[in-house]
């Protein structure tokens, strides 16, 4: 029961990663992803794991102090706070409070892609054509996103379209030195 609860969890949380982010390139998730593509985008952002947890440590923390409050006489205008029902709907402010620090993640990561930051590589499709400098926003099991940053302009290829997908090393990233 433990482990089919963390797999929704799992996939709600790569659901709304993915469709936030690949939404901010008009790319609708939906049609390309199967749903074990949702368990795989929240491993792959493991962020997307920490703004969660922080969310659960939010709403954990405001219960302790609610249930504080419920412990000991209070005035009128604070009895709600320490009810019993104030806590139950403060998981309902969890989903919230996850959902809309996923969405801003995803946005300000995307952001940041077309500002020209973002894994760059060289990609070589199955037809022939010279390889191509992108960037890759994300996979399906049956699809790749790439980014052309140099033309503001998204691809997706069906994964057996690409021959090679290659990323130049960490040595020849770096200017060449003169001596």
């Amino acid at each position: 029961m433990l482990f089919s609860i963390l797999y929704l969890i799992a996939s709600l949380i790569g659901l709304l990663y993915s469709w936030a982010f690949l939404n901010a390139f008009d790319i609708n998730v939906f049609r390309y992803a199967d749903i074990s593509d949702f368990l795989l985008a929240s491993l792959k952002e493991p962020m997307t794991w920490l703004l969660s947890f922080f969310a659960l440590l939010a709403v954990a923390f405001d219960n302790a102090c609610s249930l504080r409050v419920a412990r000991r006489e209070t005035h009128r205008w604070f009895r709600w706070y320490g009810s019993e029902r104030y806590r139950r709907v403060n998981y309902i402010v969890f989903f919230g409070l996850t959902a809309i620090s996923l969405y801003v993640y995803a946005i300000e990561k995307a952001e940041e892609i077309r500002d020209g930051e973002g894994e760059r590589f060289s990609m070589q499709l199955t037809d022939g054509a010279p390889p191509k400098q992108r960037v890759m926003l994300g996979t399906t099991a049956r699809f790749v996103f790439l980014f052309d940053a140099d033309q503001e302009r998204v691809e997706i290829h069906p994964a057996e379209s690409i021959l090679i997908l290659s990323k130049p090393s960490p040595a020849q990233s770096e200017t060449p030195r003169t001596e």
